[in-house]
């Protein structure tokens, strides 16, 4: 009961009354396509297997504690809530809020943001290549969602076996739990275009330029900007931005 009833306050905020024909039509598919991700999701059968792969991986949170945060609705519409954790091993964010727990996962939601105020984390679904093309939460760098090049990174669980001693059969190494990252680019102006691994070096980056890069390049020198600091890439980048908007 609980979980209809949040299904019809989501819907209501996606599809709200006031909008053009057009505008309505173009919510309620959204409003329809992120609500059957997350029906899927918050399944009884879904939420025991989560509960079930959660006792192996118990680390697998991205923040151990929970957060206050915001959720982007697909439509954009954004929902204040009172404790987020993103599960990174399971790619899904659990949600506790009046009405109960719950879970996101990509797609479902245009993004959210963990924390609130100048230090909130900020997270989109978008397409990612790297090895396969697959929807997924990228933790966005950028300041804007509508970027000529868009700078993020995508949180990964990693699981090591303890590793044996082949013939004493001690333990040589523990088993080990974390969290990797990869740093992705793209544009967020072609619609579909999916984000792509960029190892950070300056023949790396400065393909993400184009016929910028010497702008760019030029630029960076009078700033000392490394192009293995992700920091300072992600200066470079919301300066390619800048420039991007000028007259060739």
């Amino acid at each position: 009961m609980k979980l209809q009833k949040l299904a019809f306050l989501v819907v209501g905020l996606w599809l709200g009354a006031g909008r053009a024909q057009a505008q309505m039509q173009s919510s309620r598919e959204l409003g329809e396509l992120g609500m059957d991700l997350y029906q899927r999701a918050n399944s009884p059968d879904a939420l025991a297997r989560m509960r079930k792969d959660l006792v192996s991986a118990p680390e697998a949170y991205l923040e151990g504690a929970e957060q206050p945060g915001t959720l982007v609705l697909l439509d954009k519409r954004r929902v204040r809530v009172p404790a987020l954790k993103y599960n990174v091993a399971l790619r899904l964010l659990e949600v506790r809020d009046s009405t109960g727990s719950h879970v996101w996962p990509p797609g479902s939601l245009d993004g959210f943001y963990l924390g609130r105020g100048s230090e909130a984390r900020h997270f989109r679904s978008k397409l990612v290549r790297n090895g396969s093309t697959k929807l997924d939460f990228v933790e966005v760098l950028t300041q804007s969602d509508n970027s000529p090049l868009a700078l993020a990174v995508l949180h990964s669980y990693r699981h090591q076996d303890a590793r044996l001693d082949p013939i004493l059969r001690t333990e040589i190494q523990p088993e080990r739990n974390e969290i990797g990252q990869t740093v992705l680019a793209g544009t967020d102006l072609v619609t579909k275009e999916p984000l792509r691994a960029l190892p950070l070096s300056q023949k790396n980056v400065s393909q993400f330029f184009g016929s910028r890069a010497p702008e760019v390049a030029a630029w960076a020198a009078t700033q000392h900007l490394s192009y293995t600091d992700l920091g300072q890439v992600l200066r470079m980048v919301e300066y390619y931005n800048q420039i991007s908007f000028r007259q060739p």
